[in-house]
């Protein structure tokens, strides 16, 4: 008896296919439940095991408090679909890797804080249908129920929207976009009414006197209101500061935020609340880091986004012969290592196979998306201003993955702009929770924030000392590589599946 769906995530090859197989199309004249399939270009899949129809665990066929079900009948092999584009908050980019689902109970509240947790536990509801968006956007769920007032989830890790479809027309495919009247968004708030309210991770930012990296969300779309200083903000985005004194301070709040070196980092008790920690540039290697806390908070399924010299968290600088982390992640230069073009910038090319041969399905998804919103030179590479050499992940460095790596033009070429690894180290890949990403990507150099950048030498520059977050933030469309962070973001928020594995072969089970 199969008390459990399985949850797989694969990818075809060539054109990459994006394909759900959602169990509860009904049953046949056996009495054996069967798959409906929708298939789109350049993603992961959903593959739910489905067993025979009334045996405990099968897939649910309706939704439970209105007794709406999956209609069989629909002739000539058509199904009733529902399709969409998802966007970000901001409703301006249409977003790869988002889960849509029509759930047959209410899902359960997200608790928030790193956890070690299967992809499924996420996505609860007890869904009678799936789909994931492909490289536009795009998505579509197949065996739906019909009727009125159908739900529907949309959902990246802890990033949640639930919708009310008004009317779905059974055997037939039914537009989002048209019968909401509205662009599917992830959400921009968590209180509140109105459009945007939805379920938001908790975010700890650590900002740094070299970067802006906390403005990226506002212009994603996150609502200012979720900004607020240390523990005690009241909405999803928690600001702390740093003054290093080999540079200067970061952004701080109004009212003013704690230290991230005594209220973020200092024990694990601080900073295991969040489910993403973003670590901003502090122009020098990291004050007063510990890196013991930030293994142990990745190890427990926390994620984390690394900027430029807090390469310092990885290496023995700050804590020389007791730093946790493997001394495999990548070959490490320290200081600033700024190209010396003008503005520092360089040209990249986006990583679309394994370091050991094969697809990169996330990559080759990564340079697809680029190019469809317009983030992509005419070389089809991604320019980066303020780029700096710090990485250079090479065969040896096997927990790494690169995914941007400085072309053949930069000097330096080849160094890794980005690249992640999972955790706990020494886990099996489809059983690690956790992620870890460097960039050596800066925001601040192309958005104008807080009124700029003060140059400080060839292709470097330190923000405004008075920088006030998120009313410094310059608002508008994000440049070529913010589009890339933010790729990297909700990349990032999402459950951990293995990167150096071409599915199928990593099933998840849910508990």
């Amino acid at each position: 008896m199969l008390k459990a769906r399985q949850l797989f995530w694969q990818c075809c090859t060539g054109s990459l296919a994006l394909a759900i197989l959602a169990a509860g199309c009904g049953t046949n004249g056996s009495g054996t439940s069967k798959a409906g399939v929708s298939t789109a270009d350049g993603g992961p899949s959903f593959v739910v095991n489905v067993p025979e129809a009334g045996v405990d665990g099968g897939t649910p066929q309706c939704i439970v408090d209105s007794g709406q079900c999956v209609d069989t009948t629909c002739p000539g092999g058509v199904s009733t679909t529902i399709s969409g584009v998802v966007y970000d908050p901001a409703g301006n980019n249409p977003l790869y890797g988002i889960v849509a689902y029509v759930p047959s109970t209410t899902p359960s509240p997200i608790t928030t804080g790193a956890t070690c947790t299967s992809c499924n536990d996420l996505y609860t509801g007890n869904p009678i249908a799936y789909a994931v968006t492909d490289p536009t956007g795009k998505f579509t769920i197949t065996g739906v129920p019909d009727g009125s007032n159908i739900p529907l989830v949309i959902q990246v890790g802890k990033w949640r929207m639930q919708y009310t479809i008004p009317n779905v027309t059974k055997c037939t495919d039914n537009d989002t976009s048209t019968l909401l009247n509205a662009k599917l968004t992830l959400p921009s708030k968590h209180t509140g009414t109105g459009p945007g309210v939805g379920d938001i991770p908790a975010i700890a930012i650590s900002t740094g006197g070299a970067d802006s990296l906390e403005c990226l969300l506002v212009r994603i779309g996150v609502d200012e209101s979720e900004y607020g200083g240390g523990p005690s903000g009241e909405g999803r985005i928690h600001i702390f500061t740093t003054d290093n004194p080999l540079s200067g301070p970061g952004a701080n709040t109004v009212p003013g935020a704690p230290t991230s070196s005594t209220a973020l980092w200092a024990m694990d008790s601080q900073i295991l609340p969040y489910d993403i920690v973003l670590l901003t540039c502090e122009g020098a290697e990291t004050d007063d880091a510990v890196p013991q806390t930030l293994y142990d908070y990745a190890t427990k399924g926390g994620r984390v986004f690394a900027s430029h010299f807090h390469y310092a968290w990885f290496t023995d600088s700050q804590d020389a012969g007791t730093n946790p982390f493997p001394n495999d992640l990548a070959m490490w230069t320290p200081t600033a290592e700024s190209y010396l073009s003008a503005d520092g910038t360089i040209d990249a090319v986006i990583q679309q196979t394994l370091p050991g041969g094969g697809i990169f399905p996330r990559g080759v998804a990564m340079y697809q998306w680029l190019g469809n919103v317009g983030a992509l030179q005419p070389n089809n590479e991604l320019q980066i201003l303020q780029a700096r050499h710090n990485a250079l992940v090479t065969a040896a460095d096997t927990p790494s993955l690169p995914w941007i790596v400085a072309d053949q033009n930069a000097d330096p070429a080849n160094q890794t702009q980005y690249f992640s690894f999972d955790t706990p180290f020494g886990t099996p890949a489809g059983e690690q929770c956790g992620r870890v990403v460097y960039s050596d990507l800066h925001v601040g150099a192309a958005s104008n924030d807080y009124g700029g950048y003060q140059t400080v030498g060839p292709g470097t520059g330190l923000i405004n000392a008075d920088a006030i977050v998120p009313t410094g933030c310059t608002q508008g469309m994000l440049s070529d590589q913010e589009k890339a962070l933010e790729f990297m973001l909700f990349d990032l928020s999402a459950c951990v599946i293995p990167d150096t594995e071409t599915p199928p072969g990593n099933g998840i089970t849910p508990q």
